[in-house]
């Protein structure tokens, strides 16, 4: 791993650590809501298999898992697409970034996912953008099933689509249950849970 990315993530686990023992005083808009070191790892490990060169995430917060997509993709040079709403976050995130020195490799786009990913989508329609290799949704779970429906077309076969919380936080369970069975009534894709850090459901597309 890139020593300056490694750097920022052992930074970020301490963060979150902190967090998450509450000892330290935070809103909760600004917590970093991270995923686990060991999602990550699974992840970079992922990306590295299926030589993803274009990612497309889904709620950015301060960039901890875009750092680990970013490692994944140092030797083919790939592009990530990251969307976040909170400004602090994307403060914070490019912050990081700069520090992991891999601020080329990463696009953050301010405001809303819906949004964002409608004028992504008619980009790829009209063939000025590449399909994705691999989409990440990190964000707000109640609108998990708009997103997949706008990101499924825009990702290419064989790609994935992946989901974090799908067992915890435990409030999510009902919620994500039923996202996971909207997901088994899609006729071109393939799915399964994975009982791995807070939950992730792993979606190719066929």
């Amino acid at each position: 791993m890139k020593e300056s990315i490694k750097s920022v993530l052992q930074k970020l686990e301490k963060r979150s650590k902190l967090e998450k023992l509450e000892n330290i005083e935070i809103n909760q808009e600004d917590r970093m809501l991270a995923i686990t070191k060991e999602t990550g790892i699974f992840y970079n490990i992922l990306l590295k298999a299926i030589k993803a060169k274009r990612i497309l995430e889904i709620g950015t917060s301060v960039g901890y898992s875009t750092l680990w997509f970013a490692d994944a993709m140092q030797k083919n040079q790939g592009k990530i697409v990251t969307i976040e709403q909170n400004p602090s976050k994307i403060s914070r995130a490019r912050a990081n970034f700069e520090e992991a020195s891999v601020a080329n490799q990463i696009k953050v786009i301010e405001g809303k996912a819906i949004q964002i990913l409608e004028q992504i989508s008619e980009s790829i329609k009209s063939g000025k953008k590449k399909q994705f290799d691999f989409a990440f949704l990190d964000a707000d779970k109640e609108q998990n099933f708009e997103y997949f429906d706008l990101i499924l077309p825009i990702v290419r076969v064989g790609g994935i689509i992946a989901t974090d919380n799908i067992l915890y936080p435990e409030k999510f369970r009902p919620l994500m249950k039923k996202y996971v069975e909207y997901i088994k009534t899609k006729p071109n894709v393939q799915t399964i849970t994975l009982d791995l850090g807070n939950g992730e459901q792993i979606t190719i597309k066929t």
